[in-house]
């Protein structure tokens, strides 16, 4: 039952996504006992990250994560309050997925978003929240049920005399 409302959840964020990087980046994570609970997850790489919340001035300013990411040396200090995606200084520097690329820009700062292509702004497809809501109104209630009907009861309960 768990397992099927995560490959379900999954397959729905999926679905959502904008990009293929993003749709491809996400995948299953291990079912964990937490506190008396079972639990498990749908994770995503940095493409998933984007696509949920967008890219450059198009970007969700909502995103819990942002004003961490604002504050790490992955962020652009280049980028303004617009959010424009923005050429960096020459030289070395991790981008968002942890690899060091050498910029060669001549001018810092540029918006590089008036490029276009790859460049170019995206808006956020919330899939992933798109796909949570989907699954709280009703889905997750349906499988519950379809377990407990399901369930061989008669097996596991003993009746004794009192």
């Amino acid at each position: 039952m768990l397992l099927q409302m995560q490959q379900e959840y999954l397959a729905e964020a999926r679905s959502h996504m904008r990009t293929r990087e993003g749709a491809e980046s996400l995948h299953e994570g291990e079912i964990e006992a937490l506190a008396g609970w079972l639990a498990t997850s749908v994770i995503g790489g940095a493409w998933a990250a984007m696509d949920e919340f967008g890219r450059g001035s198009l970007m969700d300013r909502d995103n819990p994560a942002l004003p961490e990411y604002m504050k790490s040396d992955l962020w652009n200090p280049y980028r303004k309050d617009d959010l424009a995606i923005r050429s960096r200084k020459a030289g070395p520097y991790v981008n968002i997925f942890g690899e060091t690329v050498v910029s060669t820009a001549r001018q810092p700062g540029y918006n590089l978003e008036k490029k276009g292509g790859k460049y170019a702004p995206q808006p956020p497809s919330h899939a992933l929240q798109t796909a949570a809501r989907w699954m709280m109104n009703g889905r997750v209630i349906e499988i519950w049920q379809k377990a407990l009907d399901d369930f061989p009861w008669g097996d596991f309960i003993v009746v004794t005399p009192d």
